[in-house]
């Protein structure tokens, strides 16, 4: 009976192919770790006295802790893979492509505000606003920094540890390398929007599914070009870009704690505009456009187009612990 009991937790725990714990316990690992250090964050800003502008900053910070441990936690514990297989293998082409992501967001941004502006669709309200800062630069400075934390955090999250994972288990399952790929790449990108569609800050005026599959969409974006590269450059550029061009660039909220370029509004409400939630003939072209960058810069580079995630893990390690299922 004891037999039967540890078979039945080792099915549970381990596959049946990989010395290693399922993958649908790593990516838990990932997740709880992560948000363990987001919601430190948090607590902590509970007790501590830190001004408005500082909020995110320190938040995410704390979120940046958490996934660095999920990232040493699963290398060295569950995934038997070194830090750099993550996306991370550091080098001048890298933090090149990181500029050139950056750039992009930003770019898919500033065209989606010339198109709504050239519409009439937005207002400008304000130009070179401070916000609650003395120094428009100082206060720039920091909300890129709580930005950069934001897009390293949610995309070794979402886009490595989650994707690389759910593309091993899929495969596990029997699917081909392209689908598992696929399915790894969806997966990711509807989890994304959920966490930015009812959990996000959506504008009250825009339906809460629109915002969450349009959300989803621009996960996609980012999720694409880690399939496509294998790499976390482009995805954490991408991120970084649009984040810092829609909240302090183009589509500063008429009235926020940060600074920002311009402060628009909808004409008439005066509401705040979210840049995945732009009308779909606005938005749907512009990350049609993205996608297709993506997709060019890939064929560029590699003179041809493949996914790039290895769907199976590493094998050369023997876990003793599956020793149960010999017996």
């Amino acid at each position: 009976m004891i037999d039967g009991v540890a078979r039945g937790a080792n099915r549970i725990i381990y596959g049946a192919s990989d010395p290693r714990v399922r993958a649908i316990w790593r990516i838990s690992i990932a997740i709880v770790l992560s948000f363990a250090g987001a919601l430190l964050g948090i607590a902590l800003l509970r007790y501590v006295v830190v001004g408005e502008l500082f909020v995110p900053v320190v938040g995410h910070f704390f979120a940046v802790l958490g996934v660095l441990s999920a990232l040493v936690v699963l290398a060295r514990y569950a995934d038997d893979r070194e830090i750099p297989e993550y996306g991370f293998r550091l080098s001048r082409r890298w933090v090149l492509e990181l500029c050139l992501g950056t750039a992009l967001g930003i770019g898919l941004v500033g065209l989606a505000f010339a198109v709504s502006y050239w519409q009439g669709s937005v207002t400008v309200v304000e130009v070179l606003s401070a916000g609650t800062t003395r120094s428009f630069a100082f206060g720039i400075g920091v909300v890129v920094l709580g930005w950069i934390f934001v897009a390293f955090w949610e995309e070794t999250l979402l886009r490595s540890l989650f994707f690389k994972n759910a593309a091993e288990g899929l495969a596990a399952r029997g699917l081909t390398p392209p689908v598992a790929v696929f399915g790894a790449w969806l997966s990711s990108s509807v989890i994304y929007g959920f966490l930015h569609g009812p959990l996000g800050s959506n504008p009250e005026s825009v339906p809460l599914l629109y915002a969450l599959a349009m959300t989803a969409v621009m996960g996609g974006l980012f999720g694409i070009a880690y399939a496509l590269s294998g790499e976390l450059a482009v995805p954490i550029g991408l991120h970084l870009g649009i984040n810092v061009a829609e909240h302090n660039l183009f589509f500063g909220p008429p009235e926020a704690v940060t600074p920002a370029v311009l402060r628009v509004a909808r004409p008439g409400s005066g509401g705040h505009i979210q840049f995945q939630s732009i009308e779909p003939v606005v938005i749907v072209p512009v990350f049609a456009f993205g996608y297709l960058c993506v997709i060019g810069w890939v064929y560029l580079r590699d003179g041809t187009i493949s996914h790039s995630v290895r769907t199976q893990g590493p094998t050369s390690h023997n876990d003793s612990r599956k020793s149960v299922t010999h017996d």
